[in-house]
């Protein structure tokens, strides 16, 4: 073997030594990931709870940032701008071109389960509605943010709906005004859980149970589209396995319970597509 070869072994196991200690070492450090997220304190302590454990199962170390409990148009242009890093929304044609979608379960289908506030005097609107047609025939009017996804399934439906623009939680003071045109308001089942109590002015309805098949999904900022990229197979495995389901259950157990008895109410369904 020639002097030169001996060089370019030599230099070539040098370098193969020093590329194997550097993925050992790479693999031996914790992934480290930092999320900058809003919403109300429950919709943040959900999210940020179901990341965190999602992402710790596949080794990574996360610190979470919270910005506040913000509007949700303000939190949406946040999310645009790289402002935060995700957000769980419904899914429309919109909010796919402007933002980066994750299409996996965020609630486990809590979202499609919908359950009324209304004025604390009006429950008995409600008592005879067995079927969709027994609600289109009511003539009661949904009051939804303009921006919901639910807005597209109502009129889907033939339900009356009225949207407002900004802060959708002007909504609350509207429906129980009583004079705004709005007879209630439609809530996945764990947010209503989560709101109840703080609304002294509304009950929630006894008995309706208004379900589709949809879910909300994680948009994440399009100024990070390398964290969607890898994040979603994380997420799709989460799903697979039932871990999103686990987070869930521990998260909200008390969806079957007073008054929310998301297990016996009369369902009604409504066609999502």
């Amino acid at each position: 073997m020639t002097a030169l070869m001996r060089i370019f072994c030599r230099t070539f196991l040098l370098l193969l030594l020093a590329f194997l200690s550097a993925g050992s070492s790479a693999q031996s450090e914790p992934k480290e990931v930092t999320l900058t997220l809003g919403g109300t304190e429950q919709s943040f302590g959900y999210i940020s709870k179901l990341l965190t454990r999602v992402l710790e199962r596949e080794g990574y170390q996360v610190n979470i940032e919270y910005v506040g409990n913000l509007p949700m148009t303000r939190l949406e242009r946040m999310l645009a701008q790289g402002g935060i890093s995700a957000l769980t929304l419904g899914e429309t044609d919109s909010r796919n071109q402007r933002l980066k979608p994750i299409r996996v379960g965020m609630t486990n289908g809590l979202i499609g389960r919908r359950i009324l506030f209304i004025p604390r005097d009006k429950q008995s609107e409600y008592d005879a509605i067995e079927t969709l047609a027994d609600l289109r025939a009511s003539g009661l009017v949904a009051g939804m943010g303009e921006a919901w996804g639910d807005v597209d399934i109502w009129n889907l439906n033939e339900l009356p709906v009225q949207t407002v623009s900004g802060d959708w939680k002007l909504l609350y003071k509207m429906v129980a005004s009583g004079t705004r045109g709005i007879d209630y308001l439609p809530r996945g089942a764990h947010e209503i859980l989560n709101e109840w109590q703080d609304q002294p002015d509304l009950v929630v309805e006894e008995s309706l149970l208004l379900v589709y098949e949809r879910d909300h999904i994680l948009y994440v900022s399009p100024e990070r589209p390398e964290f969607a990229q890898w994040l979603e197979p994380i997420l799709e495995r989460a799903q697979h396995d039932g871990f999103i389901q686990t987070i869930v259950n521990e998260f909200y157990p008390a969806v079957f319970q007073a008054p929310i008895n998301l297990h016996r109410r009369r369902i009604i369904s409504l066609e999502s597509h």
